[in-house]
């Protein structure tokens, strides 16, 4: 092989290699070679390295006993009840079920669009005249969360919207799902309507965001799931979801949640805050105490 073959044969095997995001580290010991790959592509590891820092946060601040209300008479709702059948598509179901059914429904007749700009009223009606059914109006995920909150509030269920957020000052990215109040579960339990995720432990209960966020910190099993996925197999979407699994994974440090939950959001938010964060003093938030948070609705 010519010198002048033999570079350009290195130049793509370096291009390959750099492209497939390896990172070759060459050791000599004993007189062996030994060759690692970056642990970026191992998925196990980002794993360790989310659950590692939610352990680290798992205790939150002490903060103050609060209410979170819940608007049930708007007079918003009835447009809604009439315009988009809620009441046909959530059924007869327990509030979950009823919550579940919705998601399944409008999650996927929702464009995402994560820079959306929130130009439309935060309000259900609005949005989805903007647009249900139509790609080229995408909405994010606060958006699309406010949807799944109204419907539900206008069937009578307790539903509140929650941010979740990551620990890191480099990122800007979190993600806001839903939390219904289930009285036959006798709990909160998430809805991630922007993915048509809920999350369950490895018996296939339903799970809250703080239930989800301690399974993560703890290594115990927990997984996201679709409304139509087969829970005697829940390793399978384990398998199937494992992206949206480290998504939500690396944002649940701490939460964010309306003071009063109606047609479009409150100005003023409680905040669950892990005891090794600050909270910035400029900030208007509200800190609330875990007991506030974990506790029926009414």
């Amino acid at each position: 092989m010519s010198k002048k073959m033999k570079a350009v044969f290195f130049t793509l095997l370096v291009l390959f290699l750099l492209s497939a995001g390896a990172l070759i580290y060459i050791l000599s010991g004993y007189g062996n070679w030994i060759v690692y790959t970056s642990y970026l592509q191992e998925p196990q590891e980002i794993y360790n390295m989310e659950a590692g820092i939610i352990k680290g946060a798992l205790e939150f601040q002490d903060g103050e006993e609060c209410k979170i209300t819940y608007d049930f008479d708007n007079t918003e709702y009835p447009e809604l009840l009439s315009g988009y059948e809620i009441e046909n598509i959530a059924g007869n179901g327990s509030e979950f079920e009823k919550a579940k059914a919705l998601m399944n429904e409008f999650a996927d007749r929702l464009t995402h669009k994560s820079d959306y700009d929130n130009h439309i009223d935060s309000n259900a009606v609005e949005l989805l005249e903007y647009s249900l059914d139509n790609k080229a109006h995408g909405l994010n995920c606060r958006a699309k969360a406010q949807i799944l909150n109204e419907m539900c509030l206008a069937l009578g269920i307790y539903s509140r919207k929650v941010w979740i957020n990551p620990n890191s000052v480099y990122d800007s990215d979190c993600h806001v799902v839903n939390e219904v109040w289930d009285s036959k579960l006798d709990q909160w339990v998430m809805l991630d309507i922007t993915n048509n995720f809920y999350w369950v432990d490895e018996s296939g209960k339903p799970l809250s965001v703080l239930e989800i966020r301690e399974h993560i910190a703890d290594q115990e099993f927990c997984s996201p799931v679709t409304p139509g996925d087969n829970l005697k197999d829940l390793k399978k979407s384990l398998r199937q979801n494992y992206d949206n699994f480290l998504y939500i994974a690396k944002n649940m440090v701490y939460m964010y949640y309306c003071t009063n939950n109606s047609t479009g959001e409150t100005d003023s938010f409680y905040i669950l805050m892990p005891q090794n964060c600050s909270l910035n003093e400029n900030d208007p938030l509200i800190l609330v105490s875990i007991k506030s948070i974990e506790s029926p609705p009414y």
